[in-house]
């Protein structure tokens, strides 16, 4: 799924769960924010690793306070919870394929 069906998705569940438009324009950013700083443009490159990644990377730079971290940290688990693996599963749970991250494998 690409990335504009994945953040349309996501706007859908966020209207769906009743929520209000700043905390629509706050989750997007933040999702777009993850999505930027993985090179994330398809469903298909997304994983778990990525959302730790990213969180502990936020949390050691200099300008990010606390507040912001629960709201990257709840925007990527909905996107997670809500988006990602109720579209049958686009996440990979358990990485049992990949032996590191960004090494390039092809399978048969």
């Amino acid at each position: 799924m690409k990335r504009s069906l994945i953040l349309s998705r996501l706007r859908i569940e966020i209207r769906r769960k009743g929520a209000g438009y700043p905390t629509e324009k706050n989750i997007l950013r933040w999702v777009n924010k993850f999505f930027d700083d993985m090179s994330i443009a398809h469903s298909s490159q997304i994983r778990e690793w990525q959302k730790e990644l990213f969180l502990s990377k936020l949390q050691n730079s200099e300008h990010a306070n606390y507040e912001e971290m629960l709201q990257a940290k709840s925007s990527l688990l909905f996107l997670f919870n809500r988006v990602l693996n109720q579209s049958n599963g686009f996440v990979q749970k358990s990485d049992e394929y990949d032996t590191e991250p960004g090494v390039f494998r092809i399978t048969a």
